[in-house]
């Protein structure tokens, strides 16, 4: 992994077996070497909202990239690369949807990139009043023994605290009651749509951008293709759970997948240092 000061600890790379997968190691660390040098370069820079949600979305980068590189450590150690393959490429499949919505929100112009964040907190918001029973199972594994209802008020009180202005209310013969933000509410607060853009919209506005296209239909492509990891198909599943005592993959070459990753974050560092304050 990283060492301390920074520099790439190559102890696996040095073993004599798996060689994709001490290609991928190298390739994984290397990234993370460089997403972590940038972040360090940044971490007090007074940024605009844009940069500010970009960094952010690095972060969660490396983040993933991370757990993915630790899962092709324990892959070499035990020799067992089918049976890494799955967890690898669904943590992979983030780190894809994240720079393609990077390089996106880049190269709007202003307003509808805000708008676009704007959409999102909404979306957001909408979606925590699903997650009530995960509240309650929060609260109630802390030994406290509150009823549901009760439970249910505090979880209202939280997203009031936090969330507030992006909710609605809906009044009841009981009182008011926070809601989800409707279509034609987000159209009356001056809106000019009612979801942001979702992942097929992001790339066909970034292929009719000379200069990103290509690396976005890349990013598509690889995020499309281990969408298959995280979709369960009862005749698939064997595409990502090989038996091959070797190697176990299924037509992909991970090495080139990480540097085609590698290729959109040099982009977005790029586009980064153009919108710095």
């Amino acid at each position: 992994m990283l060492t301390d000061s920074g520099e790439i600890d190559c102890t696996f790379y040095t073993m004599g077996f798996l060689s994709e997968y001490r290609e991928l190691y190298v390739e994984e660390l290397t990234l993370l070497k460089k997403i972590q040098s940038f972040g360090k370069m940044y971490s007090k820079a007074d940024m605009e909202r844009v940069d500010n949600v970009v960094m952010k979305l690095l972060y969660r980068v490396f983040s993933n990239l991370y757990s993915a590189t630790m899962l092709t450590t324990t892959a070499l150690k035990n020799k067992r690369i089918a049976f890494y393959q799955l967890p690898i490429g669904i943590v992979l499949r983030c780190c894809f949807i994240d720079c393609l919505f990077a390089l996106y929100i880049q190269n709007l112009d202003k307003n509808r990139a805000y708008e676009d964040l704007d959409l999102r907190s909404v979306e957001y918001a909408n979606s925590l009043l699903e997650r009530r029973e995960v509240y309650r199972d929060q609260v109630k594994s802390t030994g406290l023994k509150f009823d549901d209802g009760f439970i249910d008020h505090l979880w209202e009180l939280s997203l009031e605290d936090n969330f507030l202005h992006l909710l609605a209310f809906d009044e009841s013969i009981e009182g008011i009651e926070l809601t989800k933000q409707s279509k034609t509410q987000l159209q009356k607060s001056g809106f000019s749509r009612s979801k942001s853009a979702r992942i097929n919209e992001q790339k066909d506005f970034l292929i009719k951008k000379a200069g990103v296209d290509q690396l976005a239909m890349k990013l598509y492509s690889y995020y499309k293709y281990f969408s298959q990891y995280e979709h369960f198909s009862e005749n698939g599943h064997g595409d990502v759970m090989v038996s091959s005592k070797e190697d176990g993959n299924d037509n992909i070459h991970f090495p080139s997948c990480i540097r085609v990753l590698r290729s959109a974050v040099d982009e977005i560092m790029k586009g980064f240092k153009l919108n710095k304050c």
